[in-house]
């Protein structure tokens, strides 16, 4: 297994295992109907875009897991400001996703010990990230990687806008 910087020829690996991580982790949490809806072609343009933009400027990246030169998972980071207190910066964990077939492996363990290395590279002193109040397992890993719930609990608009889900913020220390 290879942990590395994401390039935007990345873009359609990526989205395929957005997809294929959503369409396994949020089953029963998200309708069935947006799940089976969801784009690859579509996703591997956000990406695109994405690996071209928002995450190039500083303090921001994506990191890849490569499995047999596969992309297996990946996450992504931007500096922004703290959603509980705007005069404070902080790291966003943005996307941590992988396929159904790493969890459990080792895979996502050793690339979150490489993104928060590379998290750790700017000047925030804290990450935040959501996740779903609903999704018991993310957030057992979440834990165990040194997170912690903040308590806070936010309406979160996903999917173009298109459904409303509860998330938790989660914390930690860079």
């Amino acid at each position: 297994m290879r942990i590395r910087e994401a390039h935007p020829d990345d873009a359609p690996a990526i989205a395929g295992v957005h997809v294929r991580s959503w369409q396994a982790a949020y089953r029963g949490m998200i309708p069935d109907y947006a799940l089976e809806n969801l784009d690859p072609g579509r996703l591997a343009g956000v990406w695109s875009r994405r690996l071209t933009g928002d995450f190039t400027a500083p303090g921001a990246g994506v990191l890849v897991a490569e499995e047999d030169r596969a992309v297996v998972a990946f996450a992504g980071f931007v500096p922004g400001p703290d959603p509980e207190d705007e005069n404070r910066s902080v790291v966003d964990l943005e996307t941590f996703y992988s396929v159904p077939e790493v969890w459990g492996s080792g895979t996502n363990r050793k690339l979150a010990r490489a993104l928060h290395e590379a998290m750790a590279d700017g000047t925030a002193e804290q990450a935040v990230l959501r996740v779903l109040v609903a999704n018991a397992r993310a957030r057992r890993f979440y834990e165990r990687q040194g997170w912690w719930d903040t308590g806070t609990v936010a309406d979160e608009t996903i999917l173009r806008g298109t459904l409303v889900v509860p998330t938790a913020l989660y914390r930690r220390a860079l």
